[in-house]
């Protein structure tokens, strides 16, 4: 593999202030940081205290996790700063869904993801205003994730479908690795790049990289009929602990399963989105069709109330009989809160609930 990037004039005259790397711990933005270090290490560029800013939900897969503050560890003795920003508790996933009524993200949409400005954006955003973040900021933004994601880049720029906090587009916000291939990123990772220019100064890298390669059960295919085609590359989707972007279905997604098992409790969890997101456990209000027509169609709300109780008490058993902390105390109680107070997502209120039968229709688990 070559080296793909060299760095610009453009971002070499700002290289007297800090540089600021965007990190979720996943393929794109570690290779984004370790391209950086490695850029360091061969002396191609002078960044004397370079600036890893980790969005963490507080709910990542715990195989991910571990490799990220394993790959932390590694740049902190290189000389970087690594700091940790954290969602606020109203913005947590879990307690958005079952406390606030958000209905869990739909795999096939084509809009800003409420979970990820909510628990990565905002955060990572409020962060950099409140400690005056300047300089050059960094992000692992790459085409040829998925139709999808690519869509939403075309259209409005590297703000959306962002997942590690990224910033407003602008000329302080460079992504270096935003057209590399999956198998030019999985090839960084895994070390097959040339010895002279780039190995013999990643060795301690590597070490940590090849295990995110593994975790992620990549498989390359083989190229098409035109030998200039890339070779098909799958793997496993990683993300928050029951990331509902990536099912919507009842049943856990094949990768999940082989994750952690067919019997695992932590596949339940798609269940538990299932019902979240269907229509008759959600407010529905009718939206007119227009000022001169009568009538007009349902438009799908929050998660009824009632229903977020039931939801939150699947995912209390889920979490007890998993062993791993969706829902700490804290959360438990603002949870709470929210149902005492009778509280909606911005525009709905209880009164939303009254527009259908209030008797409830969950299924039982994988029915």
């Amino acid at each position: 593999m070559n080296v793909f990037y060299q760095p610009t004039d453009e971002h070499i005259a700002v290289l007297d202030q800090s540089w600021n790397a965007a990190y979720s711990g996943g393929k794109d933005s570690t290779s984004l940081v370790t391209w950086v270090e490695w850029l360091r290490r061969s002396k191609r560029i002078v960044a004397d205290n370079p600036i890893l800013l980790r969005s963490n939900t507080t709910i990542e897969d715990c195989m991910l996790d571990d490799i990220t503050r394993e790959m932390e560890s590694v740049l902190r003795a290189s000389g970087w700063t690594c700091i940790e920003v954290t969602p606020a508790i109203h913005e947590k996933m879990f307690n958005r869904i079952l406390g606030i009524g958000n209905a869990p993200i739909h795999p096939g949409g084509r809009t800003m993801r409420w979970c990820t400005r909510a628990t990565k954006i905002d955060p990572m955003e409020r962060y950099r205003k409140q400690n005056e973040v300047n300089g050059l900021t960094l992000t692992g933004l790459r085409f040829g994730e998925s139709d999808i994601r690519d869509e939403k880049l075309l259209k409005t720029g590297c703000v959306a479908g962002g997942e590690c906090g990224i910033p407003p587009k602008s000329e302080r916000t460079y992504s270096p690795i935003v057209t590399w291939k999956t198998c030019n990123v999985m090839d960084w990772l895994n070390g097959a790049v040339d010895w002279w220019q780039v190995r013999r100064f990643m060795d301690d890298i590597h070490a940590t990289t090849r295990k995110l390669v593994k975790i992620y059960n990549v498989r390359i295919g083989q190229r098409g009929l035109a030998d200039w085609n890339d070779p098909e590359v799958s793997m496993a989707r990683f993300g928050c602990i029951g990331c509902p972007a990536i099912c919507a279905g009842r049943e856990a997604p094949n990768s999940v399963v082989r994750r952690y098992g067919a019997d695992h409790p932590l596949t339940e969890l798609y269940d538990v989105w299932y019902e979240a997101r269907r229509m008759d456990n959600r407010c529905i209000r009718r939206k007119a069709e227009g000022r001169r027509r009568k009538g007009g169609k349902d438009v799908r709300g929050p998660i009824r109330m009632a229903v977020r109780k039931v939801l939150f008490e699947r995912v209390m058993d889920i979490q007890r009989r998993a062993g791993v902390v969706l829902v700490t105390p804290e959360d438990e109680a603002f949870i709470r809160q929210c149902w005492a107070e009778q509280r909606y997502p911005r525009g709905w209120s209880a009164a939303d609930e009254l527009t259908k039968s209030t008797e409830l229709t969950l299924l039982p688990f994988n029915e």
